[in-house]
């Protein structure tokens, strides 16, 4: 294990050129990574969410209990929200999804200097984040929006945020307040220093004893350091003859820190003297990544939850309990007698489900009578939609007793939610058994649980159900 870190971070520290990626490439065991600042900042944005939209088990649910967690991880939001109810893998796989994608600017971009702020590129790497928040939206504004696409884009776009900080004099500037205009098409930002005014003097021990004060630019441009090794060189200046000029990123895969004026550099990347001039600030610019990359989600104004709507922000970032609650009710004349029943069991699930950890994604209601081709799919969010519809069934034809059972769950198999319960209400044997292999992989694959609530047989009617207005334990039950 030792020794897959090691490659890892060999491989990470030398194409690294802003806050580290990942916890195996830090230097200090304090620093931030791109990792840990995009993590924290969605983990933030979605326990405000959950604020915003209060279950049972969170008790009490108000401002900061849950925005306030120490030391946040994603099992500790849904244990403190859903009451340990709510399993938090599928959220946690869209946050990993996301830290893949920044982490991969920096093996793919390496030496272009916009996706990292350097060489003072900041308009262009403002622009190209305007082109990706503004493809992002695009994409979940679509009627079928592909959220592993906009994943990979968001991921893209916190990467340049990040950088943002720790690459550019913001910080130095104005500390960890954000800078709320960046990336946001539309609205202009502070000019860049122009190529004809020195933004740094020399610092190091042959010069000076830190790179504290080492940034002389006005505080109307920002600036951000050249590095070598990517394709925006900085202007040469002998440094024995000149104290000052363009600043350098700094550390130690940055040779122009060492060859051109001015010596040192300004990145705020770790906490450590030997890699980052500035380490000094790298919390500061941290703390300012962390919560940039919160209002990229959750500001009232620019944040995608109120840009595309809760629904897809929901979506996007897996954070619904996510299952469907699914019923799939014979409709055929036989079911006449306890039709009745099954709609007041039904209605009954749906009741006992409302405002708990367990309350579904969306309701799907399948009906399936004789022949096949009069199977019904219906799918909704609003409880009252369901309940409408339970209500409103009506059984007719089917002469004969085999019923299309299975054909109607597949039609239910096919757009329920992965990990969703199925319950099946019928009096008879299935009619299209040839289904049953489609059917028991098309369950598998999506973990489906599926309950039989059987009346009868072919050969043998029971007409119970109309007697049950409790527990399901009073069906017969085949589970699969």
């Amino acid at each position: 294990m030792r020794i897959i870190q090691f490659i890892v971070f060999s491989i990470y520290f030398t194409n690294s050129v802003g806050f580290l990626p990942n916890p195996f490439s830090a230097i200090n065991i304090n620093d931030y990574t791109h990792t840990d600042i995009t993590e924290i900042g969605i983990l933030k944005a979605v326990a405000k969410f959950f604020e915003d939209h209060p279950v049972q088990q969170c008790q009490p649910c108000t401002p900061g209990t849950l925005t306030g967690i120490a030391d946040i991880t994603a099992r500790r939001l849904y244990d403190k929200y859903y009451g340990g109810q709510v399993s938090e893998k599928r959220f946690q796989e869209a946050i990993d999804d996301i830290v893949k994608q920044n982490n991969k600017v920096d093996q793919d971009h390496y030496t272009e200097a916009l996706w990292h702020f350097n060489g003072e590129k900041i308009t262009e790497a403002n622009a190209k984040m305007q082109t990706l928040r503004d493809t992002v939206i695009q994409i979940l504004n679509s009627t079928a929006p592909n959220y592993d696409a906009a994943r990979e884009v968001i991921g893209q776009y916190l990467h340049l945020l990040q950088m943002f900080y720790s690459n550019t004099n913001w910080v130095e500037l104005s500390g960890s307040i954000i800078y709320r205009p960046l990336g946001i098409t539309g609205q202009p930002i502070m000019a860049s220093a122009p190529p004809s005014i020195d933004t740094c003097r020399s610092c190091g021990p042959s010069v000076h004893t830190d790179c504290a004060s080492n940034l002389i630019v006005s505080r109307n441009f920002l600036t951000s350091g050249y590095k070598s090794g990517q394709d925006v060189v900085k202007p040469h200046k002998d440094p024995s003859t000149s104290s000052t000029g363009k600043c350098s990123h700094g550390g130690p895969r940055d040779s122009s820190s060492t060859t051109s004026a001015a010596l040192g550099g300004i990145n705020k990347d770790s906490m450590d003297p030997g890699y980052s001039p500035h380490h000094q600030l790298h919390e500061k610019a941290a703390e300012a990544a962390i919560e940039h990359t919160r209002f990229f989600f959750d500001d009232k104004t620019y944040g995608l939850r109120y840009v595309v709507g809760e629904e897809q922000f929901q979506d996007l970032l897996q954070i619904r309990a996510g299952n469907s609650l699914v019923f799939v009710i014979d409709t055929t004349g036989s079911m006449g007698k306890d039709i009745a029943a099954v709609q007041t069991k039904t209605a009954e699930i749906v009741r006992e489900t409302q405002g708990t950890a367990n309350a579904p994604y969306n309701y799907i209601l399948v009906t399936f009578n004789d022949p096949g081709n009069l199977t019904t799919v219906q799918k909704t969010k609003d409880p009252a939609d369901i309940q409408s519809w339970l209500g409103a069934i009506k059984v007719h034809g089917g002469d004969d007793c085999p019923e299309f059972s299975l054909t109607g769950i597949q039609a239910a198999a096919t757009v329920a939610n992965a990990n969703s319960q199925v319950f099946v209400f019928t009096d008879a044997t299935p009619k299209d058994p040839q289904k049953i292999n489609y059917i028991t992989s098309l369950i598998t694959e999506k973990k489906l649980r599926v309950q039989f609530l059987v009346t009868g047989t072919c050969t043998s009617r029971r007409r119970n159900i109309h007697n049950v207005h409790g527990s399901q334990d009073n069906f017969h039950r085949i589970n699969v």
